[in-house]
């Protein structure tokens, strides 16, 4: 009979241990953070959301780019066959990409390649493009002979604008005009 008992005892104690955990592990407040039905502060109006990012793709910038005049020819888009550097549509590579010649750059370089003069990358976020760019330019800095490049951000960073370094300041400072008007 001992036995019994102490075993009705332990249960009880395991059941009522294992009930105060779970609730020591609940909240008042909704996933979200917004307080849960029923509570202070809760309100049957959603909160509005955050009004939505015009996205471009490489296509719409190199259109923008090639109207402001600023020098762009050969302007052509990559699909996964193309990309030079097979980030296209890859896990952390960008979502579409485009390139152009620009006065300054290397006429016979790579086909699609930054030294022809710009190269436009469109990342999911601007986190991915932060991260392009960095690696981008933390490389240039540790190989030089490998050559310059200057950085331009739109469509709220996520869209990458390289541009070779092989072009004069003075037009470079147009194209980051261009970029910023986007």
């Amino acid at each position: 009979m001992r036995t019994r008992t102490r075993t009705r005892t332990s249960i009880t104690a395991l059941i009522a241990a294992a009930t105060l955990a779970l609730a020591g592990c609940g909240s008042d407040e909704a996933p979200s953070g917004t307080p849960a039905p029923g509570t202070a502060g809760a309100s049957s109006i959603p909160a509005a959301a955050p009004p939505p990012v015009a996205l471009l793709d490489a296509q719409a910038v190199l259109d923008k780019l090639t109207a402001a005049d600023i020098g762009i020819t050969k302007g052509a888009v990559q699909d996964e066959d193309s990309d030079p550097n097979n980030l296209l549509g890859r896990p952390n590579g960008y979502t579409s990409r485009a390139s152009s010649d620009l006065p300054g750059g290397v006429k016979d370089g790579d086909k699609h390649g930054i030294d022809r003069g710009l190269v436009i990358e469109v990342f999911p976020t601007k986190a991915d493009a932060d991260r392009r760019s960095t690696f981008i330019q933390d490389s240039l800095k540790s190989m030089p002979i490998l050559g310059t490049e200057y950085h331009y951000r739109a469509g709220g960073g996520a869209v990458l604008v390289r541009v070779t370094g092989k072009v004069k300041p003075s037009a470079a400072k147009k194209i980051e005009q261009a970029v910023a008007d986007l």
